[in-house]
């Protein structure tokens, strides 16, 4: 009966043994790898199909940091907006209660409430012209320029100034009742940008540049829009022509461009002080009104960062069942692998040992 003898030499062997040190060595790697960081170290190798729904788990997640992020500097540009407009109403109440105490004469001197006005004016275009993250808060979508003229500056697209337009109102002077009338109502008329003889001294054509409140079609403008997630978005854009603001300049513009102390007919007098303050009571009241829909607005958006902060916990815990590994599953795999490398040196060693010598 014949006999069939395997020979194995000692070089093929030392080669098999070689590439299983090798990858023992590797899948020790990698499981030291997933013992200290608590994860799998090859997410697509382990789950095979499954991987797919990491990935999906991941990109959702990403889009939800992107918005937190997006919404925390939101929420920083409202509170801009927010200190922005309550500053003006600051501004502006001095200015009102000194037109109050001066309605029926100028009891304290109509030359210093002009003063005064001039002085508000000044600090309330540079507050509505504020910039924040390279944006001019209160200009609406046409966010580049700053949104108001300071009072002598003159507009490059109209060359007036608030200051020309305002001169030239009242150039005849106010000497009776009619006049004050008459004067008032033309300043109405260019604060509502509804001078259509002369619209270069409309209020959207020479004090203001940002956003028209109205698009060509007489449809409101766009305002200014934030994505806060998937499916909700916000407009939230408060401009420098929003009604209560724009109150607010017609009236110091009243004031800086006639000094009331020359009025001399008391029907005259009366009259142009009660439009002046009641303009600036209802830019006011405006204001106001603006500053409680920031504040809303506000609340809309820590809203959506909670409900975002929720979502992401519960995605980065599903993320985290399919790519955590079980510690003790990890380390016995570690302790295992350990063991063959081991052994698998000490094989080496001992056939790196033998020699015919030792059979002689």
């Amino acid at each position: 009966m014949p006999w069939s003898v395997g020979r194995l030499s000692t070089l093929q062997f030392n080669l098999t043994n070689r590439y299983h040190v090798s990858r023992t060595s590797m899948d020790l790697q990698r499981a030291g790898e997933e013992v200290s960081t608590g994860r799998r170290a090859d997410v697509f190798a382990d789950l095979g199909p499954r991987a797919a729904g990491t990935i999906k788990l991941r990109a959702r997640e990403e889009e939800t940091q992107n918005y937190l992020k997006s919404n925390e500097l939101l929420g920083n540009k409202l509170s801009a907006m927010l200190t922005s407009v309550d500053a003006v109403r600051d501004q502006v109440q001095g200015v009102l209660e000194m037109a109050l105490a001066n309605a029926s004469s100028p009891a304290n001197g109509g030359h210093t409430l002009k003063l005064q006005a001039r002085a508000a004016m000044e600090s309330v275009v540079a507050t509505l012209n504020i910039k924040y993250n390279g944006e001019h808060l209160f200009a609406g979508t046409q966010s580049d320029n700053a949104p108001l003229m300071r009072w002598e500056q003159t507009n490059p697209d109209t060359g007036l100034s608030p200051e020309g337009v305002a001169a030239g109102i009242v150039a005849p002077g106010i000497t009776d009742l009619a006049t004050a009338q008459a004067m008032a109502a033309e300043f109405d008329t260019v604060f509502a940008s509804a001078d259509a003889s002369n619209p270069d001294r409309n209020f959207e054509q020479t004090f203001y540049v940002g956003s028209p409140q109205l698009d060509g079609s007489n449809q409101p403008y766009d305002r200014v829009v934030a994505r806060l997630s998937a499916g909700q978005e916000l407009s939230y854009g408060a401009q420098a022509n929003d009604d209560g603001l724009r109150d607010i300049l017609q009236g110091l513009s009243m004031l800086i461009a006639v000094d009331a102390s020359t009025i001399n007919d008391d029907a005259a007098y009366k009259d142009w002080m009660g439009n002046v303050i009641d303009s600036l009571s209802k830019g006011q009241e405006g204001a106001l009104a603006i500053s409680s829909q920031i504040g809303f607005n506000q609340q809309v958006v820590e809203t959506a960062k909670t409900r975002l902060t929720d979502l992401s916990l519960v995605q980065q815990t599903q993320i985290s069942a399919y790519e955590t590994v079980d510690p003790y599953e990890a380390v016995t795999r570690m302790t295992n692998l350990e063991t063959q490398l081991q052994a698998s040196y000490e094989v080496a060693a001992r056939l790196s040992s033998l020699s015919i010598l030792n059979r002689i």
